[in-house]
């Protein structure tokens, strides 16, 4: 059976340090994942279950100014966004088990599709993480599309690795768990049928928006100036709050 499911959400961020310490002043919990050495990138985690939220920040200028937008879109865009000192969300990351077949079917839909990587960083432990990927180098309006990834390993032990590392775990906040995440775009319809398509999922109308459902979760569009990715919506948390960081909003409900 494939797989299609919400893997991450990847925000931009200046300063990994800060941001990490910044969230840990609120009750999420961050740990530093490593360097993309090819992309001259950096990240840091936060997981909420097998879902997770990558922050993404650049350490070598010259070498992610070598990567194409055609070829890695969501690392091109990263590091425009440090460039010009943005924090904001970048794109969303679909996991799936059968990358080759989603790719012909996303391109045959006429979305232009990059080929697919393989991708790889060396964790804290200078331990060697790896991963098959492709990128889609095309917007719609602006809003940049979600990128597919294969960790090459089921749910159920991809998930009992990371309890083993440590990394899945209680945040301070709670047993938080992503919900939705919301799109502010020129015209939510299209681009709910466009990414129903892709994740092969339907789009209907809730009291004005859009929903397409992924998992458990849903991908909610909704009519607004901003073409990108605003808000990730969170359960479980024991009190309400929001936090801010940069153009970036997580609601914590």
């Amino acid at each position: 059976m494939t797989l299609i499911d919400w893997d991450h959400t990847m925000i931009n961020v200046s300063d990994l340090a800060k941001s990490i310490n910044s969230f840990a002043d609120a009750g999420i919990v961050f740990k530093l994942g490593g360097r993309h050495e090819n992309w001259g990138t950096a990240n840091a985690l936060g997981y909420f279950g097998i879902n997770y939220i990558e922050l993404l920040s650049v350490f070598d200028q010259e070498k992610a100014s070598l990567i194409h937008r055609q070829s890695a879109a969501a690392v091109y865009d990263s590091l425009q966004d440090f460039n010009q000192e943005r924090q904001r969300f970048n794109t969303v990351a679909i996991r799936t088990n059968d990358l080759e077949n989603i790719r012909k079917r996303i391109e045959s839909a006429g979305v232009t599709v990059g080929p697919i990587l393989e991708g790889k960083r060396r964790n804290e432990q200078n331990k060697l993480i790896t991963w098959r990927i492709f990128f889609i180098n095309d917007d719609i309006a602006g809003l940049p599309y979600p990128f597919f990834i294969d960790w090459q390993t089921s749910d159920k032990d991809r998930k009992q690795q990371l309890i083993e590392q440590k990394l899945i775990q209680t945040h301070p906040i709670g047993p938080v768990k992503v919900a939705k995440a919301v799109f502010e775009v020129s015209n939510p319809l299209q681009v709910a049928k466009q990414w129903a398509i892709l994740i092969d999922s339907v789009a209907t109308e809730e009291h004005g928006k859009f929903v397409v459902p992924i998992g458990e979760r849903i991908f909610e569009f909704i009519v607004g100036k901003a073409n990108h990715l605003t808000s990730l919506h969170f359960t479980g948390a024991k009190h309400q709050q929001t936090i801010n960081l940069g153009e970036t909003q997580l609601v914590f409900d």
